[in-house]
């Protein structure tokens, strides 16, 4: 899976403090030269103090020559695990899956006749396997897109990589509130975000109302990802040749295309 390299606007922001350094081998903290910092300030009450960073929390890296980099902060190893929590909170939050999504995961989807090839289609993307970033899986209701669509979400965020779950007409919605929002919820903001988020899953493509506005901003979205390399996971009930023309044509010449034909996922798999 690919780093994200891409603007987010405000919300990258967020990502961004709460992105931890990977120091390595050649970046141990260095115990002889601490930031300064007030007695016992990242040290709760009863917690034992930190032997290298003194209840600093922070660190100076070493060099490849095991010298110490005093022009670089990175945080000590004591709290680097807080981070990374703090980080997949905030990366799930912004996610925004459903509360009945947050258990659709690869390990609870149950592999039944007929979903063999969207199961490994969906885990090819999940995993960057292969050349293909996006993915539209057809079908009709209950058929189990939505868990693998959610499923491809969840192994992002686990590896610390932003993604963006969207009920389409939602999505859609939640642009047009914007217009009375500013900062972070501003039509600019959300609409950037959408964008450029490295893995944005669209669910239920075609549920929308097709008006003149809606259309272009999908098309933008979609023309947009084409052009930068962006994942994209859709899924739709619709039929190849009722999605819009501009649409349907991008999704089937860069993406890899899945039909499902089987008896109700639900009803089989509970």
């Amino acid at each position: 899976m690919e780093q994200y390299h891409g603007r987010l606007g405000p919300v990258g922001d967020i990502l961004k403090r709460l992105q931890t350094s990977n120091t390595g081998a050649a970046s141990q903290p260095d115990s002889s030269r601490r930031p300064q910092s007030s007695e016992g300030a990242g040290t709760a009450p009863g917690e034992i103090e930190c032997p290298i960073c003194k209840g600093a929390q922070i660190v100076h890296p070493r060099l490849m020559d095991g010298r110490p980099d005093y022009s670089r902060l990175v945080p000590c190893v004591c709290i680097r695990a807080k981070l990374e929590v703090a980080k997949k909170k905030t990366l799930l939050k912004m996610c925004e899956l459903p509360s009945k999504a947050l258990a659709f995961t690869f390990e609870t989807f149950e592999i039944l006749p007929g979903l063999k090839e969207a199961y490994d289609a969906a885990l090819d993307l999940a995993e960057g396997r292969g050349e293909n970033k996006w993915l539209l899986l057809m079908g009709s209701t209950d058929q189990g897109k939505t868990h693998l669509l959610a499923a491809i979400c969840h192994r992002w965020l686990q590896a610390g990589t932003p993604a963006r779950y969207a009920y389409v007409p939602l999505l859609l919605d939640e642009l047009r509130r914007g217009f009375r929002e500013e900062g972070d919820n501003s039509y600019d903001a959300k609409f950037d975000f959408f964008l450029n988020v490295p893995l944005l899953a669209l669910d239920d493509l075609g549920t929308e109302n097709r008006t003149p506005w809606v259309q272009e901003r999908l098309d933008t979205i979609i023309d947009y990802r084409l052009m930068h390399e962006l994942a994209l996971v859709v899924t739709t009930n619709l039929p190849m040749e009722d999605l819009p023309f501009r649409i349907r044509s991008r999704l089937a010449r860069e993406g890899r295309v899945v039909y499902i034909a089987t008896d109700e996922y639900h009803r089989r798999a509970g």
